[in-house]
């Protein structure tokens, strides 16, 4: 499921049943199951959406490979009207926003990737110090 930003604002026309209301004007019959609403249109097979927060939807959708031109068509554009409505963003601020989220985790990532490991050669390097300590504690045990 991808995972989309819902414009500052916009969140609270969503709840109380005005995504449920937004699907079925896009999509027609829909089903619902808590937060989790699916439906199908034309070459769309399946589209799930499910209502995480006033910020937030996830949306996994299926396509018919078989369709005709016409049906994907006319599928993709209920797709990106649905979209604006719910999220408030245009296809390039959906797409602008998924990238920007992509970079920050990656970033997030990177970080943690090398606190870790710094984590660890200290570790060993006071094990090396100890190492050295007994060492020399047991020369000088040697030498008396």
């Amino acid at each position: 499921m991808s995972s989309f930003e819902i414009k500052r604002g916009h969140g609270k026309t969503l709840e109380d049943g005005g995504l449920k209301s937004l699907m079925t004007e896009e999509f027609g019959d829909i089903t619902e199951e808590n937060n989790h609403f699916t439906a199908s249109f034309k070459a769309l097979k399946q589209i799930n959406v499910e209502f995480v927060s006033i910020t937030e939807i996830r949306v996994k959708t299926e396509m018919d490979p078989d369709a005709s031109l016409e049906d994907a068509t006319e599928s993709h554009q209920a797709y990106n009207r649905f979209m604006e409505a719910a999220t408030s963003f245009n296809a390039k601020q959906r797409v602008d926003r998924a990238k920007a989220k992509a970079k920050k985790e990656a970033k997030a990532a990177a970080e943690k990737e090398m606190t870790t490991p710094k984590e660890e050669n200290n570790t060993e390097e006071e094990n090396d110090t100890s190492s050295e300590e007994e060492t020399k504690d047991s020369e000088k045990e040697e030498n008396s």
